[in-house]
């Protein structure tokens, strides 16, 4: 089956290996996919994403040690660096919850200091599935001092507080407890509202070998998708972009979109 997904390689870019975000993209905005990872065309990130790389940064910084004062004042500035290039009208609110999300991250680590030691920060781990093989990057490895075992802690910042882990997120763990044969733990920081402060909520999967099945059922998809086109205009003609998709809001993606599929 790789061979298929090698068939696109061309220029020092290739499909493989595949990433969590790779398959996501495939499997719930395929066109979006393909614009990307077929056509060439690349994307500027949200706010949102920057938002929380800016925060992991930041986290990682003072679980090395740094002030927190020191610590929010570089993660601020690397967000105002990699925004500098972005149309998103939300930057500025982005910003301003920055400092807040760090403060709830840092509290909530803090709490656990005396029980775990950090390993490793964005480790990268290698895995094959159903063949093909995989690439990805943790966010914290811990050790617990106690038992000497070893865990991940995969932090997300996000709009909502979920009350169970999203198929998407899910899939991400069990393709990284599958790589690392580690528990995987899920931290949520929720951005603060007009009325309530940032909130912090834990999660973690019972079993992985659901969602790792989901993950080994779109590789096949994939693969038999690849398997079904040799061109660029093979890959036009089997998607049908719905217009409708929220994905067409992004004014870059939208144009990319029109400029394959011409409506």
């Amino acid at each position: 089956m790789i061979e298929h997904f090698q068939k696109f390689d061309d220029g020092g870019k290739s499909l493989l290996p595949l990433s969590f975000s790779h398959l996501n993209e495939f499997a719930f905005y395929r066109e979006r996919w393909a614009l990307r990872r077929i056509f060439g065309y690349e994307f500027p990130t949200g706010a949102s994403a920057v938002r929380g790389n800016a925060v992991e940064s930041g986290l990682n910084m003072i679980l090395d040690g740094m002030s927190f004062k020191d610590a929010s004042e570089i993660m601020i500035a690397n967000y105002d660096n990699n925004c500098l290039n972005l149309t998103d009208p939300k930057v500025n609110d982005e910003r301003d919850n920055l400092v807040p999300l760090l403060e709830l991250g840092a509290h909530e680590f803090k709490e656990r200091a005396f029980q775990w030691k950090l390993l490793n920060y964005q480790k990268k781990v290698e895995v094959s599935i159903e063949d093909i093989p995989f690439v990805g990057y943790t966010d914290f490895h811990f050790e617990d001092k106690n038992t000497k075992e070893d865990f991940f802690i995969d932090l997300k910042t996000s709009k909502t507080n979920p009350m169970q882990i999203s198929t998407s997120h899910a899939m991400q763990q069990s393709i990284y407890h599958r790589a690392t044969n580690a528990r995987q733990m899920l931290w949520y920081l929720k951005t603060p509202t007009k009325t309530k402060p940032a909130e912090f909520t834990q999660l973690e999967l019972a079993t992985y070998d659901h969602h790792l099945n989901i993950c080994k059922h779109i590789v096949k998809v994939m693969g038999n998708f690849l398997k079904s086109v040799n061109s660029k205009d093979d890959v036009k003609m089997a998607l049908i972009p719905n217009p409708d998709n929220w994905i067409w809001k992004e004014e870059t993606v939208l144009n990319a979109r029109k400029e394959v599929w011409g409506f």
